[in-house]
């Protein structure tokens, strides 16, 4: 049992630690981000009680891609976002 919480904890953290260092000058597509939009973190929680509209530039190869999202808190509270996505050609297999 502790092998296996050990190798879950460390896959966790090989996942974490490759997201946290994704290189900054890789080219992001479809970068039209909005002025006042917040950047989001994987590593933040959302308070997300209704999703207004997603966006995000359709990529024809493989790498980041820049998405936009509006959404509305449970206090009703309306955010825009932007995130990076996985672009439509990578293989998820």
């Amino acid at each position: 049992m502790k092998y296996l919480l050990f190798i879950l904890l460390s896959l966790f953290s090989l996942v974490a630690t490759a997201q946290g260092n994704a290189p900054a000058t890789h080219p992001v597509q479809g970068a039209t981000a909005s002025t006042s939009a917040e950047p989001y973190d994987y590593s933040e929680d959302l308070d997300l009680a209704k999703a207004v509209r997603a966006d995000s530039a359709a990529a024809s190869d493989c790498g980041p891609v820049q998405g936009h999202v509006v959404y509305v808190d449970n206090q009703g509270v309306r955010h825009e976002m932007n995130f990076i996505r996985l672009g439509n050609a990578c293989q998820h297999g």
